[in-house]
């Protein structure tokens, strides 16, 4: 498969997984409501897909910063953190699985009453606004960098592959922006709509696998050999063989 055809795969997936929710949905309510309950594998796949994103994220930074390219190896890292951090807040830093009692700030001040920050009241007023806003920088960012820095995806470690999104994996993105949007604006949940809360589970189950996509794309521009960066350092080998030319 060429690489055209594959980015063009990954940049469909999302459609067909939708499609694929949206039709248990309609046959199988009752799976359908397993499937994005609390604590489902969905929730844990989330979580697993955050987590394998840090790890990449980690190794991408770590080769970078021993090649002594800082900034995109000082972004990496800083990505690498918050991932882990969302991974470990996507099943409530193990509370459930460790059954370890919610302390008592937590019960006083989180909307779920767990070991979570995102679910703290001031933090979830904003959670959806805020995945609106990493949706659209996800899906429209790639946009305006071919736009003002033309040239920059063919340089494999320049400082825009490492914080914008490109096109094949912008489609995880829209679908979180477009979702949560319509959440905010349009269409609320209510008590006999067909829309329901829990109904962003798949959302966040491709935003976190757009992650995951977005973090093995950085990692492997740092590999040798690999989208540029061995015709890089042989283009800048012939460049100072010129220069050197009596």
């Amino acid at each position: 498969m060429s690489t055209h055809r594959l980015r063009v795969l990954i940049f469909t997936i999302p459609l067909f997984v939708v499609a694929l929710f949206l039709c248990i949905k309609l046959a199988a309510p009752d799976t359908y409501t397993c499937l994005i309950r609390e604590d489902s594998e969905i929730e844990y796949m989330q979580s697993l897909f955050y987590f394998l994103a840090a790890v990449f994220a980690f190794f991408a930074s770590k080769n970078l910063l021993g090649k002594r390219i800082f900034l995109p190896g000082v972004v990496c890292a800083i990505l690498a953190a918050g991932l882990l951090f969302i991974s470990l807040e996507e099943i409530s830093w193990g509370q459930r699985i460790f059954k370890i009692e919610t302390p008592a700030f937590f019960k006083q001040h989180n909307a779920q009453k767990e070991l979570s920050v995102h679910n703290l009241m001031p933090v979830q007023s904003r959670i959806h606004k805020l995945y609106m806003l990493i949706g659209a920088y996800g899906a429209f960012a790639w946009i305006i960098a071919a736009l003002a820095v033309p040239g920059s995806r063919a340089r494999s470690l320049h400082i825009v592959n490492f914080t914008v999104v490109p096109w094949h994996i912008s489609s995880y993105f829209f679908i979180a922006f477009f979702w949560y949007t319509v959440f905010e604006f349009s269409e609320r949940p209510h008590p006999g709509s067909f829309l329901a809360w829990r109904d962003q589970e798949p959302v966040e189950l491709l935003l976190s696998l757009g992650f995951l996509l977005f973090a093995v794309s950085g990692y492997l521009r740092t590999q040798p050999g690999i989208n540029g960066w061995t015709a890089a350092a042989g283009r800048s080998a012939a460049a100072r063989k010129d220069a050197n030319y009596p």
